[in-house]
């Protein structure tokens, strides 16, 4: 769950490598592969919005939707129903660790996070990849399409809607 976490604040505040951008809209497609190349690949879209909300929302093959704010993470998972709320730890600042993310290619950054590496693909002037190897040696590629920039976005959208009767974890 904690590689979710950094993996989910690092590609929300990966969108403020653009000093122009301010909110973005996309669907997502995250495959994960083991070292056996077998391979899960998840489905959603997802919301961001300076300086650090955003929302994604998991469609396939399980449902979740996961609130980012400065504070905290909120993943709501209706198949299990329950509620994660995990408090985030003010001591690392992604947008710097962002900031200073090294174009290494025309199209090409990378950056690094809580000792991992992070290879980011941009097309058009967005972001279209974010490449990873996690804490379990998978390999985790993150392909964005369908971007929308500057769009309008209530910070309403943002708030994690918790059902009464699930369970609530807080870390």
């Amino acid at each position: 769950m904690r590689l979710l976490f950094a993996t989910l604040l690092f590609a929300t505040a990966l969108f403020a490598i653009s000093e122009k951008t301010d909110t973005m809209q996309a669907d997502f497609v995250q495959t994960i592969t083991d070292d056996k190349n077998s391979t899960i690949t998840y489905r959603g879209d997802m919301l961001a919005k300076r300086p650090s909300m955003a929302l994604w929302n998991y469609k396939e093959p399980i449902q979740k939707s996961v609130y980012v704010t400065a504070r905290n993470v909120t993943v709501i998972e209706p198949e299990l129903e329950q509620v994660i709320i995990k408090k985030l730890n003010g001591s690392v600042d992604i947008l710097a660790i962002l900031a200073a993310a090294e174009q290494i290619g025309k199209n090409s950054y990378r950056a690094y996070y809580s000792g991992k590496e992070y290879l980011i693909s941009v097309k058009d002037d967005q972001i279209n990849t974010i490449s990873y190897t996690d804490a379990f040696d998978n390999r985790v590629s993150i392909v964005f399409d369908k971007q929308q920039i500057n769009q309008k976005i209530e910070d309403s959208r943002f708030k994690a809607t918790i059902p009464q009767d699930f369970d609530i974890i807080s870390e």
